[in-house]
């Protein structure tokens, strides 16, 4: 990987800047329009920020000569007892890993990723999800994720 990447945490005021990725993300996958992703970036800005500030997400970025050119983070929450686990814990979800196309290939995902694995590892974190992308499936199954039993139903109401 390039040297030049500076990888940085996330604050609070980096919520804009994380709610953008978020719908870039969603865009490139082909889920939403542009149009409707300006909406999600109205709609998650306060929530990111609000989670920031109250520590119940982690996020990192790697800039480029000032340039946020990648980011991603952990959205931290209880969880009960479950099987191998049998004490109140804290899941991790992964979410909002996103690279600009023009740094795409450069291994800036999968270090983000390592990141966000180690700081968990050191933090308690009983489990880690995501919601993988066919385009992120093959580098998050190298780094140890499985498929599981877990089925979604969006929206509800």
């Amino acid at each position: 990987m390039n040297s030049k990447y500076l990888l940085r945490e996330a604050a609070p005021e980096d919520a804009e800047l994380i709610a953008q990725h978020r719908a870039q993300m969603f865009v490139d996958m082909e889920v939403l329009s542009e149009k409707q992703s300006a909406a999600l970036m109205t709609a998650t800005v306060p929530w990111i920020q609000r989670l920031l500030i109250n520590r119940e997400y982690r996020g990192w970025f790697f800039e480029q000569e000032g340039e946020i050119v990648s980011g991603g983070g952990l959205h931290v929450s209880e969880v009960g007892p479950v099987p191998k686990c049998l004490r109140v814990g804290q899941r991790g979800h992964i979410a909002n890993v996103y690279t600009v196309p023009s740094h795409r290939r450069r291994g800036l995902a999968r270090r983000l990723l390592q990141t966000i694995m180690i700081w968990s590892e050191q933090n308690g974190i009983d489990q880690l999800t995501l919601d993988a992308s066919t385009d992120g499936r093959q580098l998050y199954e190298s780094l140890g994720f499985t498929n599981t039993t877990i089925m979604h139903k969006t929206p509800l109401g």
